[in-house]
């Protein structure tokens, strides 16, 4: 580790492999070799290791595919992470580019300039970020523009849990 003392985050890639890596990421932070540790995990099939890592208390973070076309984080994982104080990390907010011809032809709310949102992308991530347990929504994309756009999410009013409801409606009568 050329020029640091030690590495500020390693993720676990490999969830299958869980209970043989974890135990070395754990050793590595308990030596300084790294000040935090977590998982990356996706799909529902690792919901229960997760959980055990939540309830454990030795994890510093999750990496959870987490929106609202893939909501199933968001009922018991991500209540638990914030309850154990493990950071929450989210990915696939648009679901590999799903959400666009979902709600493409559809004009965007007008009750979305009340919590600050211009954009089909942004309605997507401001309902992530409006979550309390979320920390960091990881967005892709390869043009700057959208990325622009993306980042202009982080600014402004967020939907209330009320609001948030409500978008989670209107994308499900989209029919997913």
């Amino acid at each position: 580790m050329k020029g640091k003392e030690s590495l500020d985050l390693l993720q676990l890639q490999r969830p299958n492999e869980f209970e043989r890596q974890w135990k070395r990421l754990r050793n590595w932070k308990d030596k300084g070799m790294t000040r935090h540790i977590g998982l990356a995990v996706s799909g529902e099939r690792y919901f229960p290791m997760t959980e055990k890592l939540l309830k454990s208390g030795t994890a510093d973070f999750v990496q959870l595919n987490y929106s609202m076309i893939e909501p199933e984080s968001g009922e018991r994982l991500l209540p638990l992470a914030q309850d154990h104080g493990v950071a929450v990390v989210t990915n696939r907010p648009f679901i590999n580019g799903r959400y666009f011809p979902l709600v493409s032809g559809h004009e965007l709310p007008g009750w979305a300039a009340e919590f600050d949102c211009e954009s089909w992308a942004q309605f997507s991530i401001k309902y992530i970020l409006a979550n309390p347990a979320v920390n960091c929504v990881l967005t892709e994309t390869t043009k700057a523009h959208h990325a622009a756009d993306n980042l202009s999410a982080g600014i402004g009013r967020l939907p209330d849990e009320k609001t948030r409801a409500r978008m989670l409606e209107l994308i499900r009568s989209f029919s997913m």
